[in-house]
């Protein structure tokens, strides 16, 4: 519920091979249509995989929900009928505003030789909940030989931050955040991917949660994290999910890695009050962490973001990515606008099975008309994979800050070929906005 600076500047991209791969055998599965499930659980996608050894196995799901009612919807997955995954919980039953949203799901398991079966469910509350068409399932029998898949015993104990003392510019001082999760992530050497996803709900105060992923209980700048707010009120929503990305290209051996909660930390430059808010982070979040033995992995930064002179705290480094008009050099509302891009390179004796994930959040003004935002991949130019969807009502519910996501994993008769190819995340906007801007923390990764 900000309101925004705007930041232009240089393109970064990072992209490592080896000549390991990911096991044959991993499946990628979307939705053909949107799917209505009436309160209950349904399975949305379901797959089977055959691990000749065993093994990890990494899940990811993103995709989009919306209600038919007065509801609360949920995504999770399973294996074998266990859950490995957090809950992607969103709770609409006190929004004066309910929109759709997207959802994130991560999981692992270690599994041993033979037939498994990997099932994305959908879960409707109250009423029915549509979820939306190219919601995905990627199921990674990943190369990494270290995985943890940490998650929360139970729901926190009421979060309630001053960041008066942590304005833009500056790491996060002890007090305003708390490790809600710290896993060993066995790494001997070379780059650890981590993803976190979770869902909280507010517990006293309304305003704007956050979630970040730190190394060695420090903070890591945006070039190598990407930072998940939600407005947590009855403008947006009371419940929602919450989800950050890391890759830390070169750590010191045998790190530790944090699921880490705080507040959008809005005192400086934004607002003359800190932020407000109390909540709770709840029960089963997912802190996953993969490492050692990747034969593909890289990130794609923002072309048009100055990391160097921006500097590595900031949670405010939006990009702006649609206006009807209101703010110059920003692009017309309609825009396809490259948010991410590197280039992955596939070795020869790869088998080309890469999965890839963008991050983003969204800001509006609460002088916007409303309209939907969008977030997906390409590859070569061609769009893949899910569609990341915020849509955001009119003024002055367009200011809530929300994260979205997409992702796509390259299986199958669809796995890339030998050599380097373009990736790119992309924005694009529909509607009334002033300056809707996404954020220029690392919006995408990759690896297998």
């Amino acid at each position: 519920m900000k309101r925004i600076t705007l930041f232009m500047g240089l393109a970064v991209a990072l992209a490592l091979g080896q000549a390991s791969a990911a096991t044959p055998g991993s499946r990628y599965l979307q939705l053909a249509a949107d799917q209505r499930v009436q309160p209950g659980t349904a399975t949305l996608l379901s797959s089977t995989i055959d691990l000749s050894a065993p093994g990890w196995v990494y899940v990811q799901s993103d995709g989009r929900y919306f209600p038919g009612g007065s509801s609360a919807a949920n995504a999770y997955i399973t294996i074998n009928g266990e859950v490995v995954s957090n809950d992607s919980y969103i709770d609409w039953r006190q929004s004066t505003s309910a929109q759709q949203h997207s959802f994130n799901v991560i999981g692992a398991k270690y599994l041993p030789a033979g037939r498994h079966t990997v099932n994305l469910a959908g879960q409707a509350i109250g009423s029915a909940v549509n979820f939306g068409s190219a919601s995905n399932l990627s199921v990674l029998i990943t190369s990494a030989g270290s995985v943890t898949n940490s998650s929360l015993p139970s729901d926190t104990a009421q979060l309630d931050f001053n960041t008066v003392g942590s304005p833009e510019g500056m790491a996060l001082q002890a007090k305003d955040r708390k490790l809600l999760m710290t896993a060993q992530a066995g790494n001997p050497g070379g780059p650890i991917v981590a993803m976190a996803s979770g869902r909280a709900f507010a517990w006293g105060n309304y305003g704007d949660g956050m979630l970040g992923i730190f190394l060695n209980e420090q903070e890591p700048g945006i070039e190598s994290m990407t930072w998940s707010i939600n407005d947590i009120f009855s403008g947006a929503e009371t419940q929602a999910p919450f989800y950050s990305q890391g890759l830390f290209v070169n750590p010191p051996a045998y790190s530790t890695v944090s699921f880490v909660a705080s507040e959008s930390p809005y005192y400086q430059p934004q607002d003359a009050n800190t932020n407000n808010v109390k909540y709770k982070f709840g029960a089963n979040s997912r802190l996953v962490t993969l490492s050692n033995g990747f034969g593909v992995v890289g990130k794609g930064l923002n072309p048009g973001f100055n990391y160097a002179a921006a500097g590595p705290y900031r949670r405010f480094a939006y990009v702006c990515v649609g206006t009807n008009g209101f703010a110059p050099g920003c692009p017309s509302a309609g825009s396809q606008v490259v948010i991410g891009e590197g280039q992955v390179c596939i070795p020869q004796g790869h088998n080309g099975v890469v999965l890839f994930s963008t991050k983003s959040r969204v800001q509006g003004d609460p002088n916007d008309g409303g309209g939907s935002v969008f977030l997906f991949l390409k590859i070569d130019g061609q769009q893949v994979g899910s569609l990341g969807t915020q849509q955001l009502g009119s003024r002055p519910d367009s200011v809530s800050t929300r994260t979205i996501s997409a992702s796509y994993l390259s299986a199958g008769s669809s796995a890339l070929a030998p050599g380097c190819h373009t990736v790119q995340a992309v924005a694009q906007v529909l509607g009334d906005f002033r300056h809707m801007s996404l954020n220029a923390d690392m919006p995408l990764v990759w690896f297998d």
